[in-house]
C-alpha cells in the first residue's frame, strides 16, 4: 500500500495519512552483523534492534554500500565492494535480514549508499579505482590534512568513471528483492530514503556537485518512486566557507 511509505507533504513527513515523527539514530553495523559470513552475528543484532526499540528509537540510518579492498586502512570490514563490480552477498543477505527485522518492528531505514569520509571507502575508493594513485587520508593518518582530503574528495563528482561505477553499485541495491521477505526493496516501506552519500561536500567543485545531486537523485528517484531521497549533505558548515556558494537541497525535496 502506498500509504505505508512515508511521503513529505506540505514539508512535513505523513505516513498513513497522518503526521510522522521519529527519534533516529545512526547504526552503521547492521547490516554486517546480520551477514552470514564474517563478522555476522544476528543475535546480537536483534538485541541491539530490541534495545533501540525499548529506547523509542523508530528510525536508523544504515550502510548498504561500503567499499574495500578490505586490507586498506578506516574501513568498514568486510566491505560490501571488495573488488569494483563486484557486491558480496553473504552482506546483502544481511541487509535483507536487518531490514526485515527492523520491518518486525515498525522502524524505518534512511539507507547510505556512499560516504564522503574514508571510514567505509567511499568517493574516495572510486576515486582510487578509477585513476587516482592514492587516498590523502585525513587525521589520525600521519601527515594527514583535512582540506587536502576533502579537496580531492571534491573531485569525484567530475569523474565520470567513478560516477559510473556507484550508479550501477548503487542500481544493485536498489533493484534488489529481499531474500527473507520477497519484497522488492522499491516497495518496501520499510525504506524512509535513500541517501546519496554521508555528509557530501562540493568544496571547490561545487558546480558539478549540484548537477551530479540531480543527476544522482532522479537516477533514484527513476527507480524507486514510492521512497524519499536525500542528499545526506550537512548545508553550509561553518568549518568550510569555501562551500558558501553550494547551494543546500532540502533532504527531502525528491517526494
Amino acid at each position: 500500500m502506498s500509504d505505508a511509505f512515508v511521503k513529505v507533504e506540505n514539508g512535513k513527513f505523513t505516513r498513513g495519512g497522518k503526521s510522522y515523527y521519529f527519534m533516529g539514530a545512526n547504526y552503521w553495523c547492521g547490516m554486517n552483523l546480520g551477514s552470514t559470513g564474517e563478522g555476522g552475528n544476528r543475535e546480537r543484532l536483534v538485541r541491539e534492534l530490541d534495545q533501540m526499540q525499548a529506547m523509542g528509537i523508530t528510525n536508523l540510518r544504515i550502510m548498504a554500500l561500503t567499499e574495500g579492498p578490505d586490507g586498506s586502512p578506516y574501513r568498514i570490514l568486510p566491505a560490501v565492494v571488495d573488488t569494483p563490480g563486484v557486491l558480496k552477498e553473504e552482506l546483502l543477505l544481511g541487509l535483507d535480514f536487518f531490514l526485515a527485522e527492523m520491518g518486525k518492528r515498525n522502524m524505518t531505514a534512511i539507507v547510505v549508499l556512499n560516504n564522503f569520509w574514508p571510514w567505509s571507502g567511499g568517493m574516495g575508493q572510486y576515486l582510487k579505482w578509477n585513476g587516482a594513485d592514492s587516498i590523502p587520508y585525513p587525521p589520525p593518518h600521519p601527515n594527514g590534512d583535512w582540506s587536502v582530503y576533502q579537496r580531492f574528495i571534491a573531485q569525484f563528482y567530475s569523474n565520470e568513471k567513478a560516477v559510473a561505477q556507484y550508479n550501477d553499485a548503487v542500481k544493485n541495491i536498489i533493484t534488489r528483492t529481499n531474500s527473507i521477505t520477497g519484497k522488492a526493496y522499491v516497495e518496501d516501506p520499510t525504506i524512509m530514503a535513500w541517501e546519496l552519500c554521508n555528509e557530501p561536500r562540493g568544496i571547490d567543485n561545487t558546480e558539478v556537485f549540484n548537477k551530479w545531486i540531480d543527476s544522482t537523485a532522479g537516477f533514484i528517484k527513476s527507480m524507486a518512486p514510492k521512497q524519499l531521497v536525500t542528499t545526506g549533505s550537512e548545508g553550509i558548515t561553518s568549518a568550510l566557507p569555501a562551500i558558501s556558494n553550494c547551494r543546500i537541497v532540502n533532504r527531502a525535496a525528491r517526494t
